[in-house]
């Protein structure tokens, strides 16, 4: 009779079996990167099963990540760890997750069970296409490139010259004085640089709009960091102005996170003697009225519409655009009002090339 119920109750939990798994599950090897970039990452899964299992496990595919479904199936008990290769090929800006579907079930068949996981992001960038620089208009302020070392002021080295008396000792260059066998000095100028200030309007009626909208902002960014110059973005978050590649790559993190709004994204007041660029589709009254609050700081404004929510980039070809969209017309309207405050009007249709 005991035996019997011994019998029964391991039976039962047998058919139980996929009830009493732990699973964890991560994703390795997706690095941040633009469209285009591919490689191999890796999933890892570890099953415990504390009694006998069938497993079928199946990766989701994702289109913008170029991840084809992988599968794998088998008997689990005790610790078991799976590896899948994930080849994948970058294609459309974004945060994307990386999921995949576990089935579980009883040697009998029975206690069938389906978990669905997330086992980590990958992070797209903005595609970055080659369109005209824009040159940002010098601050009010002296800037220059800051070097390790430190000078008293922010300057730029313009060249060498024969060592005075009076130089102070830190603009000595120690190697040049060596091969020339006189000492020499770094001879530096003051320099007035611009600075960049962006903001994304991430509300949008076109599904393009927010990837065409930060393609562009993310180009602007790069071209300001090549120059050296100052940048800072607003786009469903504020980050300062900054220099650098790390501060650029924040930039384009937050550009790829980015997801519409019903309502217009009000801009920050932009950081002093700065070129204020906002870029929108809908150009709302409350969005231009927030852009001419910011000029009373900035040194001056740029508004970049896309009525149709896109625009051409270099090679591609489309067909004119034609009509006015309300946000055109409103932009249209105060036309002159804008320019009186310094603000710049740049419409782009969706048959142009932005010009900047």
């Amino acid at each position: 009779m005991a035996l019997g119920l011994l019998a029964l109750l391991l039976l039962l939990l047998l058919a139980q079996a996929s009830r009493l798994i732990r699973v964890q599950a991560r994703a390795l090897g997706f690095p941040s990167g633009f469209p285009g970039r591919k490689g191999e990452g890796r999933l890892e899964v570890e099953l415990f099963a504390p009694l006998p299992v069938l497993y079928r496990l199946r990766t989701h595919p994702s289109a913008p990540l170029g991840l084809e479904p992988q599968e794998a199936l088998g008997l689990a008990w005790g610790r078991l760890r799976l590896n899948l290769p994930l080849p994948y090929g970058y294609r459309r800006r974004g945060e994307h997750p990386l999921g995949l579907s576990l089935r579980l079930e009883s040697l009998f068949g029975t206690g069938a069970r389906t978990l669905d996981l997330e086992a980590g992001r990958a992070l797209v960038f903005p595609p970055l296409r080659p369109l005209t620089p824009h040159r940002n208009t010098p601050s009010f302020f002296l800037e220059g490139t800051v070097r390790p070392t430190g000078l008293p002021d922010p300057l730029e080295t313009r060249g060498l010259r024969p060592y005075r008396p009076g130089d102070p000792l830190r603009l000595l260059a120690p190697k040049a004085s060596l091969r020339l066998g006189i000492p020499v000095v770094r001879e530096v100028e003051r320099t007035l640089l611009g600075s960049l200030f962006v903001h994304l309007d991430t509300q949008g009626l076109h599904p393009a709009y927010l990837d065409h909208a930060a393609s562009l902002a993310a180009w602007l960014l790069l071209q300001a960091e090549k120059r050296g110059e100052r940048f800072g973005l607003s786009a469903s978050e504020v980050l300062p102005p900054g220099r650098g590649r790390a501060h650029l790559r924040r930039a384009l993190a937050l550009l790829a996170r980015l997801e519409p709004t019903p309502i217009p994204a009000l801009p920050p007041l932009p950081p002093p003697g700065s070129t204020y660029i906002l870029l929108s589709q809908c150009a709302e009254t409350v969005l231009l009225r927030a852009l001419l609050e910011g000029m009373a700081r900035a040194r001056k404004g740029v508004l970049i519409l896309l009525p149709e929510g896109y625009f051409l980039f270099p090679g591609e070809k489309g067909r004119p655009a034609f009509g006015k969209t309300p946000g055109l017309e409103r932009v249209l309207a105060l036309k002159d009002h804008l320019a009186a405050h310094r603000v710049e009007l740049r419409v782009v249709r969706g048959h142009q090339t932005p010009l900047l």
